[in-house]
This record gives structure tokens, C-alpha cells and sequence, in this order.
């Protein structure tokens, strides 16, 4: 059976070891997506957070689990393929834009 491809912004309900099913934005490049078998995704949360690290997003990209849904930059997580369970949708792009702004600080780019 084929592995899921998920595209850089897109956003997928996954299975993660330590959050268990969660919608999570996938961060990492295209062509290593499809190589690889896994991906690098941020986890998205209800919880408000600092601006520096709590991306805010909106339902448009298929967000239905909180009211209000942030990327969390600090929980970068790497995913293998087959816990990508359903695809919700997309990111704006000025959205994935300032999840890659937060990163830059946070992983010292």
C-alpha cells in the first residue's frame, strides 16, 4: 500500500505517539515529503500561547477541533507517513509564511 503524500502547508489529522489523533500542518520540503518516510509537522492547538511561538490560524484550512487553533512552533514533531491519517486541508499562505518567520528564531536558521 502507497504512503500518504502530504505537501508542504497542508493540513492532516495524524496519529502522534505523544499527543495521539491531532490535526498538524506539515513544515518540511516537498521533495524530501515524497522521498522520505516521514514528514516534520507542528502540531495545532487550542490553547493561546505567546505570539512569538503560537501561530493563530484559521478554519478555512479545514480546522474544525478548536475555536480557536494556533500552530505551536515548540512542538515540531517528526511524523512517519503511516500515521498520516486524513488530509483537512491548507494553510493561507501568509499563514505558512509566518509559521516559517517563528521557526527561523526558534531553531536558530
Amino acid at each position: 500500500m502507497p504512503l500518504p503524500e502530504a505537501l508542504r502547508g497542508e493540513v492532516w489529522d495524524v496519529d502522534l505517539a505523544e499527543f495521539g489523533e491531532h490535526p498538524a500542518v506539515i513544515v518540511s520540503a516537498n521533495p524530501l515529503n515524497r522521498q522520505l518516510g516521514h514528514v516534520v509537522a507542528i502540531p495545532i492547538t487550542g490553547t493561546l500561547g505567546p505570539a512569538a511561538t503560537h501561530i493563530p490560524l484559521t478554519p478555512e484550512s479545514g480546522l474544525t477541533r478548536y475555536a480557536e487553533s494556533y500552530a505551536d512552533v515548540t512542538t515540531l514533531q517528526f511524523v512517519d507517513r503511516t500515521c498520516l491519517l486524513a488530509r483537512r486541508g491548507m494553510l493561507a499562505l501568509t499563514e505558512l509564511r509566518r509559521i516559517e518567520e517563528q521557526l527561523r528564531p526558534y531553531l536558530v536558521l
